[in-house]
């Protein structure tokens, strides 16, 4: 039966999981990321050349400490590969970190943004505390000094109403006794008293006549419907008669 052959380094005797090479790549990677992670706890704005110089010396130096515990040595393409994937992986951790330090910088832009928005903000809130508090006094005081205005307006309406009141009974009274004496008066037409006839008066009344008088033409006899100038004026269109607004008595 035939030995079994490698696939990592083609040599009969072994499989690819106990190669020793593997196991040198396995280690080598692993001490090689170690080192890349102290190198970026330590350093902090270098340049990528110095990092990967740096990467290399660490790695260098660990190869010279692990000769103790692996007889083999590193060959170049085993150290090539580990470079080139340090390599790629380091350029990925620059570019993540460019853009954290991209997000960082605008984060403090907006943070101090925001600080200054914050310093506006307090100082309005500011004003108006104190503005509420102007408008609060103003109106808390003058509203006792307006309560002491009204009621004292309010007891001298009082007073004028009770004044106005007593006006108005006297006024009242004055009227009732004003009527009162009228209605005890006698009319201008009764004359009775000592010396005089009532019979007499009475009699003279019965025989008086009362004629028609014209407000027209000023004639007795005919009342201002029936005059018969003033249907010829209406009729003729002729301008009234100068004594058409005049009225007298007889």
């Amino acid at each position: 039966m035939d030995p079994p052959t490698c696939f990592e380094c083609n040599k009969p005797g072994h499989i690819k999981v106990d190669c020793p090479q593997l196991k040198k790549k396995k280690l080598f990677k692993k001490k090689a990321l170690k080192a890349w992670h102290l190198s970026d706890d330590e350093s902090s704005d270098d340049e990528v050349t110095e990092q990967v110089a740096n990467l290399c010396f660490m790695a260098s130096s660990d190869t010279e400490e692990s000769d103790n515990e692996v007889d083999d040595s590193y060959t170049f393409g085993e150290l090539q590969f580990a470079f080139d994937e340090l390599l790629v992986e380091f350029k990925k951790k620059c570019s993540q970190y460019s853009s954290l330090k991209k997000n960082m910088a605008s984060i403090e832009k907006e943070k101090d943004l925001l600080v200054i928005e914050n310093e506006h903000l307090k100082n309005d809130i500011g004003i108006l505390e104190h503005e509420l508090a102007k408008k609060v006094d103003h109106v808390v005081k003058p509203t006792s000094c307006n309560n002491i205005a009204l009621e004292k307006e309010v007891e001298s309406l009082k007073e004028k109403n009770v004044n106005l009141e007593k006006s108005f009974s006297k006024f009242t009274l004055g009227s009732k006794k004003l009527e009162e004496m009228l209605a005890t008066q006698r009319s201008y037409l009764d004359k009775t008293g000592i010396g005089y006839a009532l019979l007499e008066v009475k009699a003279m009344f019965k025989n008086t006549k009362i004629r028609p008088h014209c407000t027209y033409c000023l004639k007795i006899g005919h009342v201002m419907n029936k005059c018969f100038k003033r249907i010829a004026h209406h009729n003729s269109h002729t301008r009234p008669s100068p004594n058409h607004n005049a009225i007298t008595l007889r």
